[in-house]
């Protein structure tokens, strides 16, 4: 991906911003054009995960070591996320965005659509249940991913034990992979058009004046994912002993693109590719960040506990930290179930309030703003699967064993 395409898409965000500012009802006209790159984008994901998993499955070559590296993948998602909610409670509570915040100028969205999905994340049941699929077919076409990653990992199993037979069938998926890299790189190509109208859409439904009394929310959203970056990763990469300007420099533009699109799927290909490169086995890659798309979302974590403190702080609300432990709890929970939800943290959000007894109505007053903090949610997710693939490699052994065998063998010769 060329470091100008990041800037164009940025460009048309910035100029799709001022376009639904100053000509709102056209902004909302070509809101078409946006969910028509919010299709593309949905279309795309299957393929991407369910090839590069299974290849990824068939590379590891050894049931043992797949479950080995499986259980350390969970074991890192759970730790970050845990770590990450924590500090974006205690953001919450020492800056209180919503503390003193006129409700009466902010407008309301229609919380119907996102009201049905919530019994998804209230289930405990439901939620276990839904992650073993009854039909591979079906979900694959709502992009359960959850459901899609069990099958695949057993699929994936499947594979191993054939051994040799499988190769065959391996090859066709590697081949299958490289095809839906280039479905990407051609989804993107649409990219600015798509993200200028989504961005023109936003602005001319709920206008500018929506962001100036919620400023302080998204500033403090942005202090929060910028604590995690530049504070809470320069600490794991210096725990992982690599250089944290290394790392953002081989991702800053893919965090721009990311953060653009609001999806993390359109870099998967290049971010792979980048990491093969830095010393992660594609294995290990292939199986990490697919795995990492609906398990590890580091920025929407962080911005879940800052918007449901904020929404107890506008209405007058004084939670306990007996409340706010458990508000934690259920956001560890719920966040792993609705990865195939549209508005998945909108959802995520409005069952966690109601379940604590916060107000729903406040969940509406941040709908307009969601897409403008979703760019920071999505750039610090890019970050985040980068760091967890450097993690796995380092825990495994295998961080640029390649790399040094080659760098040995020169240097002998």
């Amino acid at each position: 991906m060329k470091t100008k395409f990041a800037f164009y898409i940025l460009g048309a965000t910035v100029l799709g911003a001022a376009f639904g500012h100053f000509f709102p009802e056209l902004g909302r006209d070509i809101k078409v054009l946006g969910d028509m790159f919010i299709r593309l984008l949905k279309m795309i994901v299957i393929p991407v995960i369910v090839t590069t998993l299974l290849v990824g499955i068939a590379g590891i070559g050894d049931i043992k070591r797949m479950g080995r590296i499986g259980i350390k993948t969970v074991i890192w998602f759970e730790l970050i996320t845990t770590l990450i909610l924590f500090i974006g409670l205690a953001i919450a509570n020492i800056v209180k965005p919503g503390k003193g915040i006129d409700l009466s100028n902010i407008p309301q969205a229609d919380l119907s659509t996102i009201a049905s999905n919530t019994s998804t994340v209230l289930d405990g049941k439901t939620l276990l249940l839904h992650i073993i699929p009854t039909n591979i077919v079906d979900v694959m076409a709502k992009n359960d991913l959850l459901a899609v990653i069990f099958f695949c990992m057993l699929f994936g199993i499947a594979l191993v034990k054939l051994g040799n037979e499988a190769k065959p069938f391996v090859s066709m998926l590697e081949i299958a992979s490289k095809a839906s890299f280039q479905l990407v790189n051609m989804v993107m190509l649409t990219a600015p058009i798509g993200v200028f109208a989504l961005m023109s859409n936003t602005i001319g439904t709920y206008g500018i004046a929506l962001i100036v009394p919620l400023l302080k929310l998204i500033g403090t959203a942005y202090l929060g994912l910028a604590v995690v970056v530049f504070g809470l990763f320069s600490l794991v990469a210096l725990f992982l002993r690599v250089p944290i300007k290394e790392i953002y420099k081989m991702v800053w533009d893919l965090m721009i693109v990311g953060a653009s699109t609001g999806s993390t799927e359109t870099v998967v290909p290049q971010l792979m590719q980048r990491l093969e490169k830095y010393g992660v086995p594609k294995y290990i890659t292939s199986f990490v960040i697919p795995a990492g798309m609906p398990l590890n979302s580091d920025g929407t974590t962080l911005y879940l506990t800052i918007a449901g403190p904020f929404i107890a702080q506008a209405f007058g609300i004084d939670m306990s930290w007996q409340q706010q432990l458990m508000m934690v709890l259920f956001f560890i929970v719920t966040s792993k179930g609705v990865a195939a939800v549209p508005s998945s943290s909108m959802v995520i959000l409005l069952a966690t309030v109601t379940a604590v007894g916060l107000p729903p109505e406040g969940v509406a007053l941040i709908i307009g703003i969601d897409r403008v903090i979703d760019m920071a949610r999505t750039a610090v997710n890019v970050f985040g699967h980068v760091f967890s693939c450097i993690a796995v490699a380092k825990w495994e052994g295998v961080f640029r064993k390649d790399t040094e065998s080659a760098q040995g063998q020169s240097a002998s010769a």
